[in-house]
């Protein structure tokens, strides 16, 4: 629908960097919050963590949950983090130990400020099929993935916003098995004195607090600000990183910025490519990552019969089809990473970065075939669209044969693991901005992945040719819900770069202008009434730096 026939889409168009007073909260006493749970290094192990303004040491006490008993007692760390401005709060972590699989576990963290309620989680489930959440690029506001009642006017969406909502990542919290989270968290963890972070994590605990929530880290998370609040706030994570440490502006701690761990059928790689932005020290860096990947997939191989799927997981693209990201700036990483994960027959990689969701076909070198049986290399997805400020990221060029399906609604990502060789992989959208209220949670993309062959890829068996040579041989396998917003394109298979262009060349630059005021009059109007404006405040994201579609922003424009 055009902008004028819309009246009931969430406020998050109007996106404010100032902080509204209903985004503000502080640290209240010194009761825990911010709990969430960290898979451990070991299978009987699982680690929490959370947030105190009091440097006294918690714990956790824990026990299974049908004796009704939190008989365990584990005491856990306290660290201060003292990079915001007039606070210092504290981040502790403990670790939940002697825990036996397929077991139901019951617990609560706190010590003499008091103690956080009851949460259950159930370590190590068994029985197929296995069930894996992941996403990237999450905001405080505009969180739309976590539940259907989270919007932007507001950075708060916690269990109390989300009461009796039935749908959304509070349902995978209820199944799930894992979530992983690809990078830019909060937006930012640092804005706002911190709070923005603290809004954030209090979001995810009715999550994270009953799921292992597993990261890597995102561009948001880049500054020397923004990546101390990272490191802290996920230092629970189960690194086994070479260095093992990582001396943020906080201090030294633990080397989240790669790590791996194993879960059920599946070992996990999590990486920052950020290391390519030269983020890291001396110790830490693209060179010492490389250098410790190859020896952590290689020991993945040898272990191939037990923990057959191997997924890596970052924050930017190796592949993706929407704008300049998907240029120089994933070749950069792909001249590096495409070799290994071909090398070690590597099944996914999975990114966030653009707000969008593509999954590709197995491919090597852009080539690609069609068939998901017996792939004889990796697929890539992106899949960074569980909901920001920044909104939905247009899809500025012609979607390449090796594209299997692409959309820029809101939503995340799941898969079942069935069994070593087949893999159940599906898109759920989770967007009110578009689309009704009845469509919230459905499935738009779904296929099954069977390998039958875990291994090394060899170039001589790799894709030749191209998936889709033609549109026909491939229909309906591209969805840009953002060009219908201008009006431009509604209908369109042409990539937004060329609509933008060629409305531009027939109608002019004012007239192009005039569309943009139009529609940032409408949002004010629609999206956000009676709440204060600034100019700047709407990010669309095809004219933001790392997104262009044509290197004129509105603001230039209108």
């Amino acid at each position: 629908q055009r902008p004028q026939e819309r009246t009931s889409i969430p406020a998050c168009f109007f996106a404010m960097r100032a902080a509204m007073s209903t985004w503000v909260a502080v640290l209240a006493g010194t009761a825990p919050e911010q709990i969430h749970l960290a898979l451990g290094m070991t299978e009987d192990t699982m680690s929490v963590a959370w947030v105190t303004q009091d440097d006294t040491p918690g714990n956790v006490e824990f026990g299974e949950a049908e004796t009704g008993k939190l008989s365990s007692v584990e005491v856990g760390d306290s660290r201060a983090f003292t990079l915001d401005a007039n606070r210092t709060w504290y981040t502790h972590m403990a670790i939940m130990k002697d825990l036996q699989p397929n077991t139901k576990y019951s617990y609560r963290v706190g010590g003499k400020g008091g103690y956080s309620q009851v949460y259950n989680f159930t370590n190590r489930r068994q029985g197929a099929p296995y069930r894996h959440v992941i996403f990237g690029d999450m905001g405080s506001a505009c969180a739309f993935s976590i539940c259907e009642a989270c919007t932007g006017d507001s950075e708060i969406c916690n269990a109390t916003t989300c009461a009796g909502k039935k749908n959304g990542l509070i349902l995978e919290a209820e199944e799930a098995d894992i979530m992983t989270h690809v990078g830019d968290f909060g937006y930012d963890l640092d804005s706002n004195g911190g709070t923005t972070g603290d809004n954030f994590m209090r979001n995810i605990e009715q999550l994270a607090a009953k799921v292992p929530y597993m990261v890597s880290h995102g561009n948001h998370e880049d500054t020397h600000e923004k990546l101390a609040h990272y490191i802290e706030r996920f230092r629970s994570q189960p690194s086994n990183a070479e260095p093992p440490l990582f001396n943020s502006k906080n201090g030294k701690t633990t080397n989240s910025l790669y790590f791996s761990w194993d879960y059920g059928l599946v070992h996990y790689v999590s990486m920052s490519t950020e290391l390519w932005s030269l983020v890291g020290d001396l110790e830490v860096n693209v060179f010492s990552f490389l250098k410790w990947l190859k020896k952590d997939l290689a020991r993945a191989q040898a272990n191939r019969k037990n923990v057959p799927w191997i997924v890596v997981h970052g924050h930017r693209s190796i592949y993706c089809s929407c704008d300049q990201d998907c240029g120089i700036p994933a070749w950069w990483i792909r001249l590096e990473m495409e070799p290994i994960l071909m090398e070690f027959g590597v099944d996914f990689f999975i990114n966030g970065h653009e707000h969008n969701y593509e999954r590709s076909y197995p491919m090597h070198k852009g080539k690609s075939t069609k068939s998901t049986k017996n792939p004889t290399a990796p697929m890539y997805v992106v899949t960074g669209a569980a909901g920001s400020h920044e909104m939905h990221e247009p899809f500025n060029r012609k979607q390449p044969s090796w594209s299997a399906f692409r959309s820029n609604s809101f939503g995340y990502s799941r898969f079942f693991v069935y069994n070593s060789t087949h893999l159940h992989w599906q898109q759920v959208q989770t967007d009110p901005t578009q689309f009704p209220e009845s469509d919230y949670g459905r499935v738009i993309d779904d296929v099954w992945i069977i390998q039958e062959n875990h291994g090394p890829f060899s170039e001589d068996k790799a894709p030749q040719g191209e998936a889709c040579p033609t549109e026909a041989h491939c229909p309906n396998r591209s969805h840009d819900h953002w060009l219908p917003l201008l009006d431009i394109g509604a209908h369109s298979h042409s990539p937004g770069v060329e609509l933008i262009q060629q409305f531009r060349q027939q109608h002019g630059d004012m007239a192009y202008a005039g569309r943009l005021a139009q529609l940032q009059k409408w949002a004010r109007e629609n999206l956000a009434p009676g709440a204060e404006w600034k100019d700047g405040g709407l990010e669309w994201e095809d004219v933001r730096e790392d997104g262009s579609s044509d290197g004129v922003g509105v603001t230039e424009l209108v």
